[in-house]
């Protein structure tokens, strides 16, 4: 999603939560985290560029429901639903740069950034523009140094264009369980963790179990050992930590090897978004959200369906 598609989008949400919803402008203020004042700009500009008529018009009015139905069923604090692409394969891309423009509305200056690891993430850290004076910090949520920061060259595409960086400095996985408690009991590692669970805003992904996941593709599990996990009953992991259909998390060799914000942790942290969406990754992100793990949520309109019509079924 571009900057003009979702400026557009943020109109139709103001018009519909004044004139479909009946709420105040300080209650649009306070669910959109937008000053009292932006609102009521927003409002006159809906209305002279001819969104707000009749009726409310706009690609976004079937999301802006979904949206709504999303938080109000798996109890999120917020939910960012954009049109699925024509081209399934850009959808990462398109969730990237909604969850870019996303951050940028809500971000103030010298805010601390949680970022977990995925492409998806990867990708929202490319698309973020970051004004100089923002003085804003960033902190890896998992070990792995060389994944944040891929190649040799700072560039302005990844976590360098932050003022500070806090990574931590520990693989992904340790390569014994007892190496493991080793590096969490480095003094520099647990100041990185305590860091960690300070963020306004921590971002991460959801990965599946389908064998082309991230978590083999960047050799952080082999095939085989992603098999056994899936005869486990795990549908997806957040931050390498595998859970089942219903959010509970599985008792894993690999787990305790992890490097990283424990689920538990995650689970209490505030304003925890999820960037995630595809028909391979649904049942993932419904075991995210039944385990609670996340109260964020940016994801595309055919996931967003096939979510609420999962939970629907469940029920019967």
């Amino acid at each position: 999603m571009d900057k003009d598609m979702y400026n557009e989008n943020l109109l139709v949400k103001v018009a519909w939560y004044y004139y479909k919803e009946n709420l105040t402008q300080q209650e649009i203020s306070e669910i959109l985290g937008l000053s009292r004042n932006k609102v009521v700009r927003l409002l006159e500009k809906a209305r002279l560029e001819g969104i707000v008529q009749f009726h409310i018009k706009g690609y976004g009015t079937n999301c802006l429901s979904i949206e709504k139905d999303l938080k109000e069923t798996f109890s999120l604090s917020n939910a960012f639903v954009v049109p699925t692409p024509a081209d399934k394969s850009t959808l990462n891309t398109t969730l990237a740069k909604a969850a870019a423009q996303y951050l940028q509305n809500k971000l103030q200056k010298k805010d601390l950034i949680g970022f977990g690891w995925g492409r998806t993430v990867s990708y929202t850290i490319e698309h973020l523009s970051i004004e100089e004076d923002s003085e804003l910090s960033a902190v890896t949520l998992t070990g792995g140094v060389n994944y944040y920061f891929p190649n040799t060259t700072l560039s302005n595409r990844g976590l360098s264009k932050f003022k500070n960086i806090h990574v931590i400095p520990t693989p992904f996985l340790a390569s014994t369980e007892e190496m493991a408690s080793k590096f969490l009991n480095e003094p520099t590692v647990k100041e990185i963790l305590d860091l960690a669970m300070l963020s306004k805003y921590a971002v991460v992904g959801i990965g599946a179990t389908s064998l082309d996941a991230t978590i083999v593709l960047e050799e952080k599990l082999t095939i085989s050992e992603l098999t056994y996990i899936r005869q486990q009953n795990a549908v997806g992991d957040i931050l390498g930590q595998f859970f089942n259909r219903d959010g509970e998390i599985l008792d894993l060799p690999h787990h305790s090897r992890l490097i990283g914000i424990k689920l538990p942790v995650l689970k209490k942290m505030n304003n925890v978004i999820a960037v995630a969406g595809g028909e391979k990754k649904v049942e993932a992100i419904y075991g995210a959200l039944k385990g609670k793990y996340v109260n964020m949520l940016i994801t595309d309109e055919l996931t967003a369906i096939s979510l609420l019509k999962m939970e629907e079924e469940s029920k019967k």
